[in-house]
């Protein structure tokens, strides 16, 4: 006659090879366990809260990678800023400082020009490759500290 089921409780049968046992006795030993069931709760226990562990580490690290990306695309978005307010310097300076070209005098200056454009585009060329070849636009060439905030301010509360 089988005995009768504790309530809330759940049959496992388990079949180890030999090897498996003798692990299983010594832990059983080690953690003074007075039978299989607590070396096989031990065991489960240990392993979902290893798991959690892991899931947390594993959450953990997208968000710390997260961060690092939202601080580069920040650090980005500063130097594509600074590029447009000197542009836009460079054009009202370049609008309101040259004279005015006689229109007998149209074409060559517009051939000279063609020439200064692909001159200094040339030398822009060169210039970039030189300075990435330096890592100039690296974090530290750029004067970008690491672990920095720099978003623009905001009204903060008083």
């Amino acid at each position: 006659m089988p005995r009768p089921k504790k309530p809330n409780s759940v049959r496992y049968t388990v079949r180890l090879n030999r090897t498996q046992g003798e692990r299983v006795a010594a832990l059983k030993k080690q953690l003074h366990a007075k039978s299989d069931n607590e070396v096989f709760d031990y065991l489960v226990t240990v392993g979902t809260t290893q798991r959690d562990d892991l899931e947390q580490l594993v959450y953990s690290l997208f968000g710390n990678l997260a961060d690092s990306l939202g601080q580069r695309l920040q650090g980005l978005e500063t130097v594509a800023q600074l590029h447009l307010a000197l542009t836009d310097t460079f054009i009202k300076y370049t609008l309101t400082a040259l004279p005015e070209v006689p229109s007998s005098m149209m074409a060559i200056a517009r051939t000279r020009a063609t020439r200064v454009y692909e001159q200094v585009n040339l030398t822009a060329a060169r210039e970039f490759q030189r300075r990435r070849d330096s890592d100039a636009y690296g974090a530290s060439g750029l004067g970008i500290e690491e672990g920095l905030d720099y978003s623009t301010p905001t009204d903060k509360e008083d």
